[in-house]
């Protein structure tokens, strides 16, 4: 059976209008099929026909952009899977059969599972909780308010509606029932357990920086700088230490490096300027003389000015240039290359002489809590890289500590192998879901030797009426 899909309604909406006229019919197209007896109401038949054309849509875009991402480049592939792929939908075929037709399968094997669900629900003797049913009714509540209208054009009503929701509870506690103790496919907790640990894996780790403080790549020096540290950290949680303290210390290390590289970058700015500003004040102001219109004439006929003519007054003359003295020069200069080089020193020391920065700067205590302690998948790989997945997976063992490298080189990671088993609490809550992810596919193919023994009647009046091209066409 399709799951409820919220997310396609908006979708979908521009269907409404043309379904208006659908909804005045005979009573001839009040059900879709009688399976094993029953007959399945339309509202319930419409909704399957919409989730399929939903899923139709889906794959025809999929379908598409495979075939034409093909033959490009990763660059030109990456791009293409970007963009929004459109193709007639009717005018396909999925899996080698017209859309029309896929779409109607489809919509019949979900009318088919729904019947066999309640079938076997009743067979197991199984019942719906009060809070079952007003799970259903507040979920009810608030799609109808949200897209009542939409569905009620189409002809599904809230019965039909709610009736598909229940469904899918009296699915899940068919499921629970066959796989939970007790059950005819009971699954121990010793197998489960085993699948948890073959499956997923613990760990706690410290991500580590390869860049200096102003978030330039660390050279080989500064890296085996890092790699010191790391070491360090390894023989201190050796010999008793709390990991998540030491991930706090990093933190804060690496915090100052960053303060203290933005510190200096200011003040050297600062300096600067003000440099610059001090250096502008003393630049001497230089007295332009221009001549005066005698002169000028006496000038343009040639006649030679006399030095008493030439020699300004005193008040017009540019005042001597002073010779800079050591006081004037470039103020503070020395001070400013001084009090970069010491930043400068101070980043590329020793990591330990480096975090000893004073506690009025620090932004994170060292005693913080400030855990990366996480489970990791098997079947992804790429939490919280994959490198670190690959040594987890691959050579560690529960208990090992060790340092890994990312291909890129811009971080080491201190990973902690742990015991995933160890917390009873972390299974007792994740029991459910792994059980679903152990079994549901087996339980999917029981579901479907159900439906495979099944007597179906389909009622042709519903399915012409219900015409998926003239209900979703584009």
């Amino acid at each position: 059976m399709s799951k409820l899909n919220i997310k396609k309604i908006a979708a979908l909406g521009c269907a409404a209008a043309m379904l208006g006229s659908l909804t005045a019919c005979g009573e001839k197209t009040t059900w879709g099929a009688v399976i094993d007896g029953v007959q399945i109401p339309a509202g319930v038949f419409i909704y399957y026909l919409e989730s399929a054309h939903y899923e139709a849509q889906q794959k025809i875009s999929e379908q598409q952009a495979a075939e034409t991402t093909a033959d490009l480049s990763p660059e030109g592939a990456a791009a293409q899977s970007s963009e929004t792929v459109t193709m007639p939908l009717f005018s396909s075929q999925i899996d080698g059969v017209d859309a029309k037709q896929w779409i109607y399968d489809e919509a019949t094997k979900s009318m088919q599972e729904y019947a066999a669900v309640d079938a076997k629900f009743t067979e197991y003797g199984l019942t719906l909780t009060d809070e079952d049913k007003e799970t259903a009714q507040v979920y009810l509540d608030q799609m109808w308010e949200y897209a009542g209208e939409y569905y009620t054009s189409m002809g599904i009503s809230e019965n039909s509606y709610k009736s598909i929701f229940l469904n899918s509870s009296k699915k899940q506690k068919l499921f629970e029932t066959i796989y939970s103790e007790g059950g005819e496919k009971a699954v121990s907790d010793d197998e489960l357990k085993a699948y948890l640990d073959e499956n997923y894996a613990l760990i706690n780790y410290i991500e580590v920086e390869l860049r200096d403080g102003e978030g330039n790549l660390l050279k080989s020096e500064g890296k085996a700088e890092r790699m010191d540290m790391l070491n360090s950290y390894i023989e201190r949680y050796k010999n008793g230490e709390d990991f998540d303290e030491l991930n706090a210390e990093y933190v804060t290390y690496y915090d100052n490096l960053k303060k203290a590289a933005e510190e200096a970058a200011a003040k050297a700015a600062e300096e600067a300027a003000n440099a610059e500003n001090a250096a502008s004040e003393e630049t001497p102001a230089v007295t332009e003389v221009s001549e005066s219109p005698a002169q000028a004439s006496l000038a343009g006929e040639g006649d030679e000015l006399t030095d008493s003519d030439e020699e300004a007054p005193a008040e017009t003359m540019a005042p001597e240039a002073e010779e800079p003295t050591e006081e004037t020069t470039a103020p503070e200069a020395e001070e400013t290359v001084s009090e970069t080089t010491e930043a400068a020193a101070e980043e590329t020391a020793a990591p330990e002489e480096t975090a000893a920065v004073s506690s009025e700067n620090q932004d994170v205590s060292i005693g913080a809590v400030n855990s990366n302690m996480t489970a990791i998948e098997k079947s992804d790989m790429s939490v919280p890289c994959p490198e670190v997945a690959e040594k987890v997976f691959g050579s560690m063992n529960k208990g090992d500590i060790e340092i890994v490298e990312t291909a890129d080189g811009e971080h080491y990671y201190l990973v902690l192998k742990l015991d995933i088993l160890e917390d009873e609490e972390y299974f007792a809550s994740a029991r459910a879901s792994l059980l679903s992810e152990m079994k549901y596919d087996e339980f999917e193919g029981i579901v479907a030797e159900w439906t495979a023994a099944q007597s179906v009647s389909k009622n042709d009046a519903a399915y012409k009426r219900y015409d998926p091209e003239k209900m979703f066409g584009e």
